[in-house]
């Protein structure tokens, strides 16, 4: 597919799986040249002074627990990281999401207007790929960025671990599998409560939930060697206890809502 050998280890992350031919129309639309596009972003990385985590997460769907890494964005930021989250907008998330603010028109504004104000930027895809495609398509996106650092594949998928350490080393990313498991099923309740998931006052059935989120999120912070697990797991608790995550969604949220209502020229994509 790519004319440098290295980058052809891209289609081969995802064991038994290939490019197919809607990711390449999709590709094609998108970039005038994915493959120079990649390596111009390789160079320039190594020269860029603001570093991004990129979060891939496969779909989530109803009552997993994998719904946890939704709140990773915000837990990253509260500790100054910026960080871009792409996820598909399937209704497990928006149910989350769109009581703070209207996610579908959220698209429409660039990503590094946000990074620049609050840390942060959730990036919930609509295409209707299949999860081989959207992850290729998400993690493509990450590879394009110049200022990308870590990138985190919060996966079911079976990936290749060799060619990811390939890409790693001629891409100058470092790149966290965290593999997700959707038979992990959230039992307590028909849907989540976010007053007693985000606030103080939680019932022991939101006990629970919150140590589960916190255990789950502390992969990332521990991936990257900022903490242990236990101390990771620990910090991220306070955060849910402390009302850090909702104010950050919070914030967030108050942040897009006066982009959209505003119609600020500066902040809308122009390709």
């Amino acid at each position: 597919m790519f004319v440098t050998q290295s980058l052809n280890s891209i289609p081969e992350i995802v064991e038994n799986e290939i490019f197919s031919e809607v990711l390449q129309k999709k590709l094609a639309q998108h970039y005038v040249n994915l493959e120079a596009t990649l390596l111009r972003a390789k160079v320039l990385r190594e020269l860029s002074k603001s570093k991004v985590h990129y979060i891939v997460q496969s779909a989530i769907q109803a009552h997993q627990y994998n719904v946890a890494y939704l709140f990773s964005p915000f837990v990253l930021a509260n500790l100054n990281q910026k960080v871009i989250y792409q996820s598909s907008a399937t209704n497990a998330v928006l149910n989350i999401l769109n009581p703070y603010y209207q996610t579908g028109k959220s698209q429409n504004l660039k990503a590094d207007a946000a990074l620049e104000a609050l840390n942060l930027y959730l990036d919930l895809s609509y295409l209707e790929f299949n999860a081989v495609d959207f992850f290729y398509y998400s993690l493509l996106k990450a590879f394009s960025r110049t200022d990308v650092s870590h990138i985190y594949l919060i996966t079911d998928l079976k990936l290749n671990r060799q060619k990811i350490e390939e890409l790693e080393k001629f891409l100058k990313i470092q790149i966290h599998i965290i593999q997700s498991d959707p038979c992990d099923q959230i039992t307590h309740c028909a849907e989540l409560d976010m007053r007693k998931l985000l606030f103080k006052r939680k019932d022991q059935t939101y006990i629970e939930i919150c140590e589960k989120f916190s255990k789950l999120n502390a992969q990332l912070l521990y991936a990257n060697g900022s903490y242990s697990l236990e101390q990771a797991s620990r910090l991220i608790e306070d955060m849910f206890y402390a009302e850090h995550i909702y104010e950050k969604l919070s914030v967030y949220a108050e942040y897009i809502q006066t982009c959209l209502q505003k119609d600020v020229s500066g902040l809308k994509i122009t390709a």
